[in-house]
């Protein structure tokens, strides 16, 4: 039997917070890529390959993308789908939050305790490890003024700025929510001895995208199975696996929340 061609990649990289949460992405999306006859290879993508690089893949036909460079223009992509978390306080909706994390032995309670202290941060052109954080901390900053003694980034990913913390690098970081839901389920040997001292506002959920050079049928009958899902009890068991209750068609203008934040934060333009 002649092997399928590739029509395209996969990646999961945003959200592969442990192996064995790689694993359950990858299990419920062959099964999607299955059923809809598309050979699509699954790919870690992992650091330090770019995210960036990523997304202006012309071969994605499956892949998280954060909200900000989405509504940004980062890359030349057509949205395909927004997971609605499982757990509880997301309200049943497709939203998140960036949470706040210092080791427990700083004795912190709250957000300003950590002023003076060095600050670690992911990348500039993410919403949940910098700029969700940034525009919190703006409510604490005068125009030209430094929070923290150190501002220590870019540290890439979410583990890699988890590491710094643990590791005495960085005394506070922030966090996508979501991810460390997931750690909390697969690991939580890894948030050992960390604790949440402050959560940003809720926002708008990083999306399912693929590149516009995807052809139309193609993104139309992913957007379409996607978001059945979760009434087909095959699906059940995958879908609990990595927290998602279904997937939601994405409300772009909600995005533009991401931009009006970033200009209400506009005096303190970086985390200092």
């Amino acid at each position: 039997m002649a092997t399928q061609a590739r029509v395209g990649i996969a990646s999961f990289r945003m959200y592969n917070a442990t192996d064995d949460v790689a694993r359950a992405w990858a299990a419920l999306f062959r099964r999607v890529f299955a059923e809809l006859d598309l050979a699509v290879e699954v790919v870690p993508h992992a650091w330090p390959a770019s995210l960036v690089a990523l997304w202006q893949r012309t071969d994605l036909v499956c892949g998280f993308m954060c909200g900000l460079p989405f509504v940004e223009g980062a890359a030349d992509v057509v949205p395909l789908a927004v997971p609605v978390p499982s757990p509880p306080r997301y309200g049943d909706q497709p939203r998140y939050l960036s949470e706040l994390l210092v080791r427990e032995d700083s004795g912190w309670l709250t957000l300003p305790e950590t002023f003076g202290a060095r600050f670690g941060w992911m990348a500039r052109h993410s919403q949940s490890g910098y700029h969700a954080a940034r525009t919190l901390l703006a409510g604490h900053a005068a125009a030209g003024q430094r929070l923290y003694d150190m501002s220590v980034g870019p540290l890439d990913t979410p583990a890699r700025a988890l590491d710094a913390l643990r590791e005495r690098r960085i005394d506070v970081t922030a966090l996508d929510g979501y991810y460390l839901d997931l750690l909390r389920r697969h690991a939580p040997q890894r948030l050992e001895g960390v604790r949440t001292i402050a959560t940003t506002p809720w926002t708008p959920m990083p999306l399912l995208v693929a590149s516009a050079a995807q052809p139309a049928e193609r993104v139309a009958a992913l957007r379409d199975r996607l978001g059945r899902l979760h009434r087909d009890p095959a699906y059940t068991h995958l879908l609990a696996d990595v927290l998602v209750r279904r997937f939601d068609a994405p409300r772009i203008a909600s995005y533009a929340v991401l931009q009006q934040m970033g200009r209400e934060g506009a005096h303190y333009p970086d985390i200092v």
